[in-house]
């Protein structure tokens, strides 16, 4: 068993119901099964494994306790506290957990993605950054594009505008290309000349070519003349808009949207990303073996010798870097990114964390068959 998440405080039975349902489809698009890999309980139980990677959810409500609560702190297990509004805090939830932040439920989120994230962050499947980027055409679409920006930012995304999002001084264009490298989702911003712009196709293509899913924002009236298979298409009408920005309850709608699109291209790519490691280490007469912790996989060379190798989304970082250290044991290891896109100044500091930590081998995924031939040598 790779992963537990633990249902705590008083959850009513929709919201048992809508958790586990958005719980095990999410983690279903990293190819991962109920009872094999994971497990969804409520409250510690007979099985319970003190070494398996858990996450707590706790939800809250008036009078509720938390009999496991030592359990938990003693094995550093991740709470996420759930509570109805930020004043309702000491009354929802024990203390032992008023100190953590909690997350405030969305009732306009019936399916529970917020905390369904809030999750799978702490246990590794996704990334703690949650990195969103917004193409438009300014002429067209900026006043929207601002109030994403605002109200996302908001809602702990980190969100890329070009207006907002660009040091001063900094070359534009690599530094739009890098965060686009680094983004969970391109917001697409499907205006009738989006197109027409070079810049745009550019992002476009570019989210494409690095298999980033869209959520795409139609505009009222508007045919899309491109689709992906990796857009989530939202047709919007002039209901929802007051003026040239949307209403509130259009862009709370967005939100709840993003964060299963997001969850979803995060294991996508992760999942493109083993696919080629597959490929490259069975052409060469070797196998992967499986998965392990936070995304990881075991990969063994037709000599028997292991490599777990740790997929990472996005652009590596020295946390990076520790986690496959954590995860090395006494096996080789290596971090297996996508370089294409990211900036020089990027990869320059990558090689020189490469020289420093010596421990870890670096594999770029689309060179995969090539660098695995390598190292098997």
């Amino acid at each position: 068993m790779l992963y537990q998440c633990l249902l705590l405080g008083a959850p009513t039975g929709q919201q048992k119901e809508s958790f586990s349902r958005t719980f095990s489809e999410c983690l279903s698009h990293f190819g991962l099964k109920l009872g094999h890999d994971y497990t969804l309980d409520e409250g510690i139980q007979s099985h319970f494994s003190e070494v398996t990677a858990t996450v707590a959810v706790f939800f809250g409500a008036d009078g509720v306790e938390n009999p496991d609560a030592a359990a938990l702190s003693r094995l550093g297990v991740p709470v996420v506290p759930l509570v109805s509004a930020a004043t309702r805090v000491e009354l929802e939830l024990p203390q032992s957990l008023r100190s953590i932040n909690a997350l405030i439920l969305d009732p306009a989120d019936t399916n529970l993605r917020q905390a369904v994230s809030a999750a799978l962050q702490c246990l590794g499947l996704l990334p703690t950054q949650r990195r969103v980027f917004v193409s438009y055409r300014r002429d067209e679409s900026a006043d929207v594009a601002l109030q994403l920006y605002e109200a996302l930012s908001a809602r702990q995304f980190d969100v890329f505008l070009d207006t907002h999002s660009v040091a001063v001084a900094a070359e534009f264009q690599a530094t739009l290309w890098h965060r686009l490298c680094d983004s969970d989702v391109l917001i697409m911003l499907d205006t009738p000349k989006y197109f027409e712009s070079r810049w745009t196709s550019a992002e476009w293509g570019r989210a494409v070519a690095k298999h980033i899913s869209m959520l795409q924002l139609i505009w009222p009236g508007h045919t899309p003349s491109r689709h992906s298979r990796l857009a989530t298409s939202r047709q919007l009408n002039v209901d929802d808009f007051s003026g040239l920005r949307l209403h509130g309850a259009a862009v709370n709608s967005i939100a709840l949207e993003l964060e299963y699109v997001r969850s979803r291209s995060v294991a996508l790519r992760h999942s493109n990303m083993v696919g080629t490691l597959r490929t490259a280490i069975e052409d060469l007469g070797g196998v992967v073996e499986g998965v392990g912790l936070k995304r990881s996989v075991l990969l063994k060379f037709p000599s028997g010798s292991p490599l777990i190798v740790y997929p990472v989304v996005g652009v590596p970082t020295s946390m990076d870097v520790h986690e496959c250290i954590d995860l090395s044991d006494t096996r080789a290891v290596a971090v297996v990114y996508d370089h294409v896109g990211i900036s020089d100044d990027w990869v320059r500091h990558m090689n020189w964390l490469a020289q420093k930590v010596g421990a870890v081998r670096w594999i770029k995924s689309r060179e995969a068959d090539w660098q695995l031939a390598d190292m098997e040598l």
